[in-house]
């Protein structure tokens, strides 16, 4: 982030601080539980914000080197990203064009990419290097590539289209709105701290809501998040994504400084919200990406919780930041989305979204499928 943004955030920021305040909608919203419940919903948003939507699924410095591969699974479709001998970065399908098994597991470096169940071999780039009693075979090498994804890194973020009907163009510019805010946070040259899964009995609106709204600091975590963070936000919308940024409580100490002498950071955590949904969470020694999906029903989600360190940082604090974001997260944010889920099941009506929640607002708007039909 330059200085400029850093220095308006922190403005804006303490002055929500010392009166008391944070940012607003105009007034109340609200939407029905069915949008959490509703079956025929849950189909026609995994087809409209995820198969036909290009998805931000992982840190450039995931696949950090030439020979360096990514495998994932997302909505159930296995993607493979792997970078060439020159580093140029490709997707595929991850599926053999044998038989359809596996051609990469977890993560790794290697020269040439092979199946486990009969041995066929591939380049980097997709196409087929070998196959085990070749002579048994008409279909011509050049006819049994791997099947591509439009794939593209833009500010550090890897976008894969996960569709064979999502094309490159949408790919390319699937950031492009935020793009200038990206940029400047240098996201490229990060590196791997861990990459962290859960299944969870929640609708992924419900997991990607605790990450839009800092109303619950003072209750949820109180013995956590609360001793440090205040709940003054200021939200800022760049056409289908947003920033979120609220204060530590430090930065009562800008109050006794020259703005010249305020540091070239927020003073406290910044969160931005990709379409459709995927957070960037941003602290001054790393980054993380929380990424929440459609499970195998409506009450269903599975989420990635990925952590990088910045290389000019310290590493033990972004390990450090983390671990007690992701202990947070998983020990009191991932258990009460449960709870919302059992709850709005069992007595319907109305979800209530206050003006002080003016990006769950925001991206209720965006995601209401229903509208477009």
């Amino acid at each position: 982030m330059d200085r400029k943004t850093a220095l308006s955030i922190n403005r804006r920021l303490l002055n929500h601080y010392i009166s008391g305040t944070t940012d607003v909608a105009p007034g109340e919203f609200s939407v029905g539980t069915d949008i959490f419940t509703d079956p025929k919903l849950a189909e026609l948003e995994r087809a409209k914000l995820f198969h036909a939507t290009p998805q931000p699924v992982a840190f450039s410095g995931e696949i950090p080197d030439p020979g360096c591969y990514l495998t994932l699974n997302i909505l159930d479709v296995p993607v493979l990203l792997v970078r060439d001998d020159h580093g140029r970065l490709f997707a595929f399908i991850n599926s053999c064009m044998h038989r359809g098994a596996q051609v990469a597991r977890g993560s790794g470096k290697a020269s040439s990419l092979v199946c486990a169940f009969h041995g066929w071999s591939y380049k980097h780039d997709g196409t087929l290097k070998g196959r085990p009693e070749a002579d048994m075979f008409a279909t011509r090498p050049e006819d049994c590539s791997l099947a591509r994804l439009a794939v593209a890194e833009k500010h550090g973020i890897v976008v894969v289209g996960c569709s064979a009907d999502t094309s490159q163009r949408a790919v390319d510019s699937a950031l492009d709105e935020i793009g200038l805010e990206l940029e400047c946070l240098q996201l490229r040259e990060y590196k791997l701290i861990e990459r962290r899964r859960f299944e969870v009995a929640a609708n992924w609106k419900l997991i990607n809501d605790l990450s839009l709204e800092s109303y619950h600091f003072k209750t949820l975590h109180r013995e956590s998040v609360a001793k440090i963070l205040a709940p003054n936000a200021a939200v800022d919308t760049f056409g289908r994504h947003s920033r979120w940024a609220f204060p530590m409580k430090s930065i009562a100490r800008l109050e006794q400084l020259k703005e010249s002498e305020w540091p070239d950071s927020v003073e406290g955590s910044v969160t931005y919200t990709l379409y459709p949904g995927v957070m960037l969470l941003v602290n001054a020694s790393g980054a993380q990406i929380i990424r929440s999906e459609p499970g195998h029903s409506p009450g269903s989600s599975v989420v990635t919780y990925v952590g990088m360190y910045a290389p000019h940082g310290s590493f033990d604090g972004a390990c450090e930041a983390f671990r007690f974001g992701g202990d947070v997260f998983a020990d009191e944010d991932l258990p009460v989305a449960a709870e919302c889920q059992r709850g709005i099941e069992a007595r319907g009506g109305r979800y209530l979204l206050g003006a002080n929640e003016p990006l769950l607002q925001f991206w209720h708007k965006l995601w209401d499928c229903r509208s477009d039909e």
